[in-house]
């Protein structure tokens, strides 16, 4: 089998450069005009292929368009007032093509990286460095495919190195393309550093990342139809070495939920593997007021539209009682929390769970050039809460003596409910440290870190009935969730016991709600929902945007069809998912 869309053009990149300030990897690249296999045989030309993909990355995690993929059509979130993509978002008349952009640049960096692995070989480097940086490759291959037989299904399966477009493909079975990823995680588990090496410092992949990254694997081909016996319990252990040998891989998790997501822990001891971001011109991505591209818009995707919120709301009329600015970010209003599941279900609990409060901005204070007036008062700049949207209801005297505005998840008590514009903003991708307000983060995009090693131990118990083992995962995660930093030790304590589970509460349910409480908004759910089997009795109870449209075909997404399927022009018929 030879892909049809493979571009070899421009797409990789020469490593002529390292550096390591502190925990950031700086990649200088120079684009290659064209690729040969003679391009992998030097050690330069096999750090500049796992360096372009590692660079593609930034195509796709942290950009508007993929992320969108990755949570919209599910129980937790709902489109914004300005939402893009909204076809993924409700499953009515869903594009075709949507998934193009992801197919493509998967397969290519694929690729890239059977190039390095083919004739990567034999460089003339010690044996321990050409295996490590082998391993790389390895890794990044079972990354890659691991995620498209997530999100297609049956697909195509090379390992071999292409350098002229084939006019025919197929879809290989997805036992194979499973036990692909598996061989190569399992290699490069045994393959990569312990802890991160030069020259892939930051946080490159290391052998704690593709464990992370196996278990997974093995939790969602068990719940698959090609599960093997063992799958589930492989899983396990393997998730449980990671957690048993963690002070071995430099990793763990952080006292505070507050810190998991805190500006310049991107790089700390809970991150396993990382998209890098940064404005040094090294990278040749970031530039400033970037609204596209290989830049990282989550710190914009889940704002509501603040600045427009005005004085007499929910009338029209008077002076804005926000302005735009740094702090409280740019409004992309593209994706917003569902307030039915939120509020009524996933953060029901929030006296003891301190997830909530330490995921979103409910307040933004007064900044306006001058004190601005509304029906209840006037707002001082910089002191009184010129926006206020509770995770409650509140009693209609408290909303009449609060001078701002106020919206509440029900708008309960004459008051106004959250809307498509107006809602809380995910905080957790916060990068106050922006020269301007309208500039991408340059913070990195966390994809793997720790405390997931637990919920997927706590899953993979779960399906072999060991509910203990599985409450005893998911209650480390609930305990540090109630920590708060202003509480006693006393307080602490107590709070942590309140948060502990019974074996007897862990179910499927359980723990979608918990992965939820834990993970809103970092780009898994959709993924989670699919694994877990729980996608359309999820969404049909949760959503109603997408409650008409969604069908059992939905757990998995098209075949693109101009890059993939129409371009099949020799041999059989490139099969399209059934449904579309």
């Amino acid at each position: 089998m030879k892909n049809i869309n493979i571009r070899i053009a421009s797409i990789l990149s020469v490593l002529t450069l390292i550096i390591a300030p502190g925990c950031e990897k700086l990649l200088e690249e120079h684009p290659q005009s064209s690729i040969s296999p003679t391009f992998f045989e030097t050690p330069a030309g096999v750090l500049g292929g796992i360096a372009g993909v590692y660079s593609d990355l930034r195509n796709l995690w942290g950009t508007e368009g993929f992320g969108a993929t990755c949570v919209a059509g599910t129980d937790d979130h709902l489109m914004g007032g300005s939402a893009s993509g909204q076809t993924f978002y409700t499953y009515n008349g869903l594009n075709l093509d949507g998934m193009a952009g992801f197919w493509q640049i998967a397969y290519q960096d694929i690729n890239t990286l059977n190039g390095v692995l083919e004739f990567g070989a034999t460089i003339k480097l010690d044996d321990a460095t050409r295996k490590s940086y082998l391993a790389q490759a390895k890794f990044l291959r079972g990354f890659y495919y691991f995620h498209l037989v997530q999100t297609f299904g049956d697909v195509p399966l090379h390992l071999e190195f292409v350098t002229d477009a084939k006019s025919s493909d197929s879809r290989a079975p997805l036992v194979e393309v499973y036990n692909a990823v598996i061989k190569d995680l399992t290699e490069a588990v045994a393959e990569l550093p312990v802890i991160p090496t030069a020259p892939f410092t930051g946080k490159a992949a290391t052998q704690a990342t593709a464990k992370y990254l196996l278990a997974k694997v093995y939790l969602t081909r068990g719940w698959s139809s090609v599960a093997q016996t063992d799958d589930f319990q492989k899983a396990y252990s393997t998730a449980k070495d990671l957690i048993d040998n963690k002070a071995t891989y430099g990793i763990d998790l952080w006292q505070d939920y507050a810190d998991v997501n805190k500006d310049g822990n991107d790089y700390g001891k809970e991150a396993l593997f990382v998209v890098d971001h940064n404005a040094d011109p090294k990278f040749g991505d970031w530039s400033s007021q970037a609204s596209g591209g290989k830049v990282n818009l989550m710190a914009s995707l889940y704002r509501p539209n603040y600045p427009t919120m005005n004085a007499n709301f929910p009338a029209s009329g008077g002076s804005g009682v926000m302005v735009r600015d740094i702090a409280n970010g740019r409004p992309y209003i593209r994706t917003r929390p569902n307030p039915n599941y939120i509020y009524n279900q996933a953060f029901a609990e929030r006296a003891n769970d301190s997830r909530y409060e330490k995921s979103f901005q409910t307040v933004w204070i007064a900044n306006t050039a001058s004190n601005v007036t509304t029906p209840r008062g006037t707002l001082v700049v910089g002191r009184d809460t010129a926006i206020w949207m509770p995770p409650y209801e509140v009693s209609a005297a408290r909303r009449t003596a609060f001078k701002g505005i106020l919206l509440t998840p029900k708008g309960e008590n004459g008051g106004t409910a959250y809307t498509p514009v107006f809602f809380p903003a995910l905080s957790k991708f916060n990068d106050p440290s922006r020269a301007h307000m309208n500039d991408p983060s340059d913070r990195p995009h966390i994809l793997f870190r720790f405390a997931e090693v637990y919920m997927i131990a706590a899953e993979a118990a779960f399906k072999m009935n060991k509910l203990q083992d599985a409450a005893d995962m998911i209650n480390i995660i609930r305990r540090r969730a109630a920590y708060r930093s202003a509480n006693s030790a006393a307080q602490n304590t107590a709070a942590a016991t309140a948060m502990e589970i019974k074996p007897a509460d862990v179910t499927i349910d359980f723990i979608l709600d918990e992965r939820t409480r834990e993970f809103y908004g970092e780009l898994l759910r959709w993924w989670d929902l699919v694994r877990t089997r729980q996608l359309l009795a999820r969404v049909t109870k949760w959503n109603t945007e997408a409650t008409p449209y969604i069908k059992d075909f939905h757990v998995l997404r098209p075949i693109p069809v101009t890059i993939q399927i129409d371009l099949v022009t020799e041999g059989p018929k490139f099969p399209q998912n059934p449904g579309y």
